[in-house]
């Protein structure tokens, strides 16, 4: 069990809240329990109350006994109690003296008291200063202390750690002209106690933190004034590969249903993340569905690249219902249509002679000037507008559901009486 001990920041970019979004990330399960309260954001703190020990043992004694702690924002003294509760633990503690915005938090003297109850601490390289430790770290046999030199103004390109004489380096992430970001060091503590919890060496860990960390913050602090390390923004990229793997599922109904289903102009089905703001955060089969002699062909495997018009449906009709997120396109027959309102579906007729010109002669406005036209209409998404075709413009059906499969039932509703097709 992986325990953290740490306070608690309440805009969640440093403190416990980002401990525990940092070792999830790694898929570790983890314990906490909060070592002291602080008002703050990601700009200033404002004020800090630590909590008693005797509190904080009475979570503890509940607990299972950990692997590994990490123990952030704390009493110092308190780090000698927590040795003594757990002997055969991997301490890693993340010494923080003071803020960035100057908040005095910790004595540097007992801090220096306590400092060999941890077997890793971790510090930026003024910390180091203060605890006059930077010049232990330089040397080959020590084993304790991790120095991050974020806070360096030397090479400012490059973020470096010291460990056991060694420097390690990776590029530093610079957004609209800043480096600084709020939570680095917890995040970071944190992804390495991660890895001493999996069993790397340090230096192992080190190495593959500083990986993951630069993954992070090339996702985070983009929107101002939130300058602070946005885990998430990583944590949210398995939604990418679930989004592939339920586009795969769907690839032998495509196959066995698409003679019926794939226009001159060929198919897609289209695959929004609930945060996907363009085409290419988007699943859809690049290169489209083709029929090669009456064959469906994909020139393509599910994956997040290329543009789409059934992408850019998934797009703008998420913007009126959330929960649709899939779209494909099929060939048009009125039999289709015939068939899709008997099963009970929701279908919106399309008419391209009512584009206004400024619609119909910029590429892909089309297909959002139709979506907002049926939401007029329908006061909601429906499960299939279709047109029957303009100068130049192939008659088409698109199904909107929630995810591939949904649009495949639906699909099959649509032509399964027709073709008697059986999937």
């Amino acid at each position: 069990m992986l325990l953290v001990i740490s306070g608690f920041d309440p805009s969640a970019g440093a403190g416990i809240l980002q401990d525990i979004k940092s070792v999830s990330l790694l898929g570790i399960t983890a314990f906490g329990v909060v070592s002291c309260y602080t008002v703050q954001n990601s700009e200033r703190v404002f004020s800090i109350t630590f909590r008693k020990w005797e509190e904080i043992e009475r979570e503890l004694s509940v607990l299972p006994e950990p692997k590994v702690i990490k123990i952030g924002l704390i009493s110092p003294e308190f780090v000698k109690f927590i040795r003594e509760k757990f002997p055969n633990a991997k301490i890693i503690w993340n010494v923080i003296l003071s803020s960035s915005s100057g908040y005095f938090f910790e004595s540097a003297e007992i801090v220096k008291e306590n400092l060999d109850y941890a077997d890793l601490v971790v510090l930026n390289n003024n910390e180091a200063e203060k605890l006059q430790v930077l010049h232990i770290a330089e040397r080959d046999f020590d084993k304790k202390f991790v120095i991050t030199f974020g806070h360096s103004n030397d090479h400012s390109d490059r973020i470096s750690v010291l460990y056991s004489g060694k420097y390690f380096a990776e590029e530093r992430i610079i957004h609209n002209g800043k480096s600084h970001f709020h939570g680095t060091g917890c995040a970071f503590s944190s992804l390495l106690a991660g890895f001493i919890y999996f069993g790397y060496p340090p230096n192992e860990a080190i190495t593959e933190t500083m990986r993951i960390m630069k993954k992070i913050l090339i996702l985070s602090g983009k929107e101002e004034p939130l300058r602070q390390v946005q885990t998430e923004k990583l944590a949210r990229e398995w939604m990418k590969y679930e989004a592939l793997e339920e586009l795969e599922e769907i690839v032998e109904e495509l196959v066995t249903i698409g003679k019926y289903t794939v226009p001159e102009v060929g198919q897609n089905v289209s695959y929004a993340l609930p945060w996907s703001e363009n085409e290419y955060e988007v699943a859809k089969f690049p290169g489209r569905i083709r029929l090669k002699e009456g064959i469906p062909t994909f020139v393509s495997g599910p994956a997040f690249k290329d543009k789409s018009h059934t992408a850019r449906m998934c797009l703008t009709a998420k913007k009126y219902a959330p929960q649709i997120r899939c779209v494909s396109n099929i060939r048009y027959l009125p039999e289709y249509i015939e068939n899709a309102v008997n099963a009970g579906l929701k279908v919106f007729k399309y008419d391209r002679a009512s584009e206004p010109d400024e619609v119909r002669n910029e590429d892909g406005k089309s297909m959002e000037w139709m979506i907002k036209s049926a939401v007029r209409t329908s006061e909601q998404i429906p499960d299939i507008i279709y047109d029957e075709g303009w100068f130049g413009k192939e008659a088409m059906i698109r199904v909107f559901g929630r995810s591939p499969k949904d649009v495949m039932e639906k699909i099959k509703k649509v032509v399964g009486k027709t073709t008697q097709v059986r999937l």
